[in-house]
């Protein structure tokens, strides 16, 4: 499997009143964190929506295991868990620069033609650039 891991500043107005990263902040860190892995892959989302498929996320599963505050470096570690067809499962773990789990997630994201916004099997492209990363067995999962 393909690993990812990319840094970020929790920043003052991503905060609660109780000066803790809002939970909702999380989804956005996630999917800065798979930018940056399709964009090391060689396949960033601009590419493949210039190329019709669009990827929403269809399903996402959280869970929080300790807070993060301001001025906390963040490191979001994401990888592809599932060989792609129609869907791709997508795994994330935050910690925070001690080295403590923040929280983990997995985000679910099914490829859409942009024209008729119906369910297409995964590109070639990404197929190709993931190739190298999965096994004959995980690909026939």
């Amino acid at each position: 499997m393909y690993n990812s891991e990319c840094k970020l500043e929790g920043r003052y107005y991503e905060t609660d009143s109780m000066a803790i990263v809002h939970h909702s902040n999380y989804i956005r860190y996630f999917e800065y964190g798979r930018s940056v892995m399709m964009k090391e892959l060689g396949m960033p989302i601009e590419l493949l929506e210039a190329n019709g498929i669009m990827l929403p996320v269809v399903s996402l599963d959280i869970n929080y295991q300790s807070p993060s505050r301001m001025g906390d470096i963040l490191t979001i570690k994401t990888q592809f868990v599932n060989w792609p067809r129609v869907k791709i499962l997508i795994a994330h773990q935050i910690y925070n620069q001690k080295g403590e789990l923040i929280c983990r997630g997995n985000v679910n994201l099914c490829f859409l033609d942009s024209n008729t916004r119906k369910p297409v099997r995964a590109p070639q492209i990404v197929l190709d650039k993931l190739e190298s990363y999965f096994t004959e067995d995980e690909k026939n999962r």
